[in-house]
């Protein structure tokens, strides 16, 4: 959020001109550290945590070295708004069949898109891991307390797990199941942002070191940041990419550039994994 901020602070000054000064109240970046409250000791608890990661008081400043294969590719994936909409009412009808209540299940387009790729991804990765994991990012900003001026300008974010078998998401209710774990995930938010985050960051820094088992997919960006109206002047972009998603892995999703409620993806895998993914994606699609 705050280089998104960054971006249309600066497309906003080149278009319209001014200074820094002259920016919307929205586009003002806050930088008071103070705003942020930790009674429970978070911070000491995450720097011991990140000293002791490769032996004890490591206090080097290198950061991770996320090298870049030579055999990946970029695709570039949309869920046009006709699309997301036939998947709710799929979904809705299987609930139906299930006796389960609509409710029970978080339909938005942000998260019919997350599983629908995320299923699509592990049948085109043919993962062998029993334990598939994706990875959440919420905004904590409005979710502190007390909260966070939506300006504050800083990384102010916190991660959640939305954890699955392989086989149940390859099974005829992937999708489903996709969606009921994305659900608890989010639904984890409501126990507050800050819940076992004590215990949150050492069991990502089991995973990052292979103590466990485990297949972890991130989620990059949001169609909320409107990235296709960054301006600067010369009209609406072309098109939108996320570079880190070449080292991280992650599925990155923002709006739709001519669709108002469509959601486009974007992937970095190897090449064959790619054309599995695209036919995969493209014919489940299809039968909607």
């Amino acid at each position: 959020k705050s280089s998104t901020m960054f971006m249309k602070a600066w497309a906003h000054l080149c278009k319209l001109g001014g200074n820094a000064l002259s920016l919307v109240p929205e586009l003002t970046p806050s930088f008071d550290r103070m705003v942020i409250k930790d009674p429970a000791g978070l911070e000491a608890n995450f720097l011991n945590q990140w000293l002791n990661l490769d032996g004890p008081h490591n206090k080097s400043l290198k950061v991770w070295e996320l090298t870049t294969p030579l055999d990946l590719v970029r695709g570039t994936f949309e869920l046009t708004c006709t699309k997301l909409e036939k998947l709710r009412q799929l979904m809705k009808s299987v609930l139906e069949e299930n006796n389960n209540q609509e409710q029970a299940l978080r339909l938005s387009r942000l998260t019919l898109t997350c599983a629908y790729t995320w299923v699509c991804l592990v049948k085109a990765e043919g993962l062998r891991d029993t334990n598939l994991i994706l990875f959440i990012n919420a905004d904590a900003r409005p979710r502190l307390e007390p909260p966070t001026p939506a300006n504050y300008f800083g990384n102010c974010v916190t991660g959640h797990l939305a954890v699955a078998e392989r086989n149940d998401l390859l099974g005829e209710k992937g999708l489903a199941v996709a969606i009921k774990a994305i659900t608890e995930a989010i639904r984890s938010l409501d126990y507050g942002v800050l819940s076992d985050a004590e215990n949150r960051l050492s069991h990502l820094l089991t995973i990052k070191k292979g103590e466990v088992a485990h297949r972890i997919a991130g989620i990059a960006g949001s169609p909320r940041f409107e990235l296709y109206n960054t301006d600067f002047g010369w009209g609406k972009p072309t098109k939108v990419e996320m570079i880190s998603i070449d080292k991280t892995g992650a599925i990155r999703v923002s709006e739709s550039r001519d669709d108002a409620r469509g959601i486009e993806i974007g992937l970095v895998l190897k090449k064959h994994e790619m054309e599995v993914f695209a036919s995969v994606f493209a014919k489940g699609l299809g039968v909607l």
